[in-house]
């Protein structure tokens, strides 16, 4: 197995990054459908909004979408946004990172490629005066969670809900 290269996607990459961002929405459709709902096939989903909002956050100076390719198969992706807290008197204003999304490919999973997507949108951020990495991620069996737990993450805040 060879070691996937990291690097920042570019307008050439909107079809596949499409395919992508929509096998990451089914994925979390699976685990949550109570919350999202299923895009139907990829054959037929329109692609015109998607491909227009990865070219946004392409443009962005503040966003970036990293792309994890391994012999010219692209086997993950992530996306972050440089974020900045307003000051406020009560609380400590911090430059982060946000870590949008984050999705390796099925079957690619387990092979160290978040980990390697992750490290390089830290040092994106950091490279942009971040001082810190969030996220936020939906809570289910078999999701993400362990993994960020695992590379260092911790919860900083929690929501919670309770059916009525």
């Amino acid at each position: 197995m060879s070691t996937p290269v990291v690097r920042s996607a570019d307008p050439a990459d909107i079809g596949t990054l499409c395919e992508l961002y929509f096998e990451f929405h089914e994925f979390h459709v699976q685990a949550v459908p109570d919350r999202l709902l299923s895009l139907g096939p990829f054959a037929t989903f329109d692609r015109s909004e998607l491909s227009a909002a990865v070219q946004r956050i392409l443009d962005d100076e503040d966003a970036t979408i990293l792309v994890a390719e391994d012999r010219g198969e692209y086997v993950g992706f992530a996306e972050v946004v440089l974020r900045q807290e307003e000051p406020n008197p009560m609380r400590v204003a911090h430059r982060y990172g946000h870590l949008q999304s984050l999705m390796v490919c099925n079957g690619r999973r387990g092979q160290r490629i978040g980990t390697l997507l992750v490290e390089a949108a830290e040092q994106w951020a950091r490279d942009r005066g971040a001082t810190e990495m969030r996220l936020d991620t939906w809570e289910f069996p078999g999701g993400p969670h362990p993994f960020y737990e695992r590379i260092g993450y911790r919860t900083l805040r929690r929501q919670l809900l309770r059916q009525l």
